[in-house]
């Protein structure tokens, strides 16, 4: 199964750089960690660094420059600690990361990773699997009188007696990149409908200026519901909200994303996930 892409990484790098009038300054190479396990699946870790804006322009190209590529990435079970390699991969931007073929993720365990850089940089995190829950089932809607047009929804059971936290991610088959994250796709059990159901959108590039949520007849889609804790419903809130608002003038987002990294920006989570496709009719 394919992985989490572009839309985050660049917008990690690009958007820890406000911050508010009582917090301490961002140094301008702040590490900048992104990474995640799921349940039955090697995890997944891109390390960089952070761009301080300025009026020059910077293309996207000039990003890859900030990737991280002697970073000593360690990862722990609490049982044993394995050494993840780095290599470049395509199917990422920038298209380097590390990963490990000798740990696989398992609902419960908690793990912990440290990364440390050639310049003394250390940072550090821990995410616990949760138990996944299953998708019962994807159905898609008419769009209004659209002939093409499909609202797509996934339906699941939570029945615990705890609040849970979901985020969904998405990937149209044929489309680079693999999965990305389905815009306003966050959603905990006190906000779910007595159904379980959760409104599936497209995933959305801040810099597209024509966004439509909505998929198209013959898209045959693939749909992860990943579950986590609350520190990755606060990360990806934040997320979605620099996502929506960074265009608008009226609600202007002044503080960073939140980070669970020690010593670094960023995330690292653990994902309790399921996933189940469709072809949209």
């Amino acid at each position: 199964m394919r992985k989490f892409y572009l839309i985050v990484s660049v917008m990690l790098i690009l958007l820890y750089v406000s911050c508010s009038d009582d917090e301490e300054p961002m140094p301008a190479d702040a590490i900048v960690v992104e990474g995640w396990i799921e349940n039955g699946r090697f995890p997944i870790v891109q390390v960089t660094h952070s761009v301080v804006i300025s009026s020059d322009y910077q293309p996207l190209d000039s990003l890859q420059r900030y990737m991280e590529r002697w970073a000593r990435v360690r990862l722990s079970d609490g049982e044993r600690e394995v050494t993840m390699m780095g290599r470049y991969d395509r199917e990422y931007f920038p298209p380097f990361i590390y990963t490990t073929m000798d740990m696989r993720g398992e609902p419960g365990r908690t793990y912990s990773l440290t990364v440390d850089t050639p310049d003394g940089s250390h940072a550090e995190a821990s995410a616990t699997i949760p138990e996944p829950v299953e998708i019962d089932s994807l159905v898609c809607e008419r769009v209004g009188q659209t002939d093409t047009l499909r609202q797509l929804y996934c339906y699941i059971t939570d029945r615990g007696p705890e609040t849970s936290y979901y985020k969904v991610f998405v990937h149209i088959m044929g489309r680079p990149y693999g999965y990305t994250s389905s815009y306003l796709g966050i959603v905990t059990t006190d906000m779910l409908p007595s159904n379980g159901k959760i409104a599936v959108n497209q995933g959305r590039v801040n810099l597209e200026k024509d966004y439509i949520q909505y998929f198209a007849t013959g898209d045959e889609v693939v749909v992860k519901v990943c579950r986590m804790d609350r520190t990755g419903y606060e990360f990806w809130r934040d997320f979605e909200d620099m996502t929506s608002l960074s265009r608008n003038p009226f609600f202007p987002v002044t503080d960073n994303i939140r980070s669970n990294i020690t010593g670094g920006l960023g995330y690292w989570l653990g994902y309790g996930s399921s996933v189940r496709r469709i072809i949209i009719e």
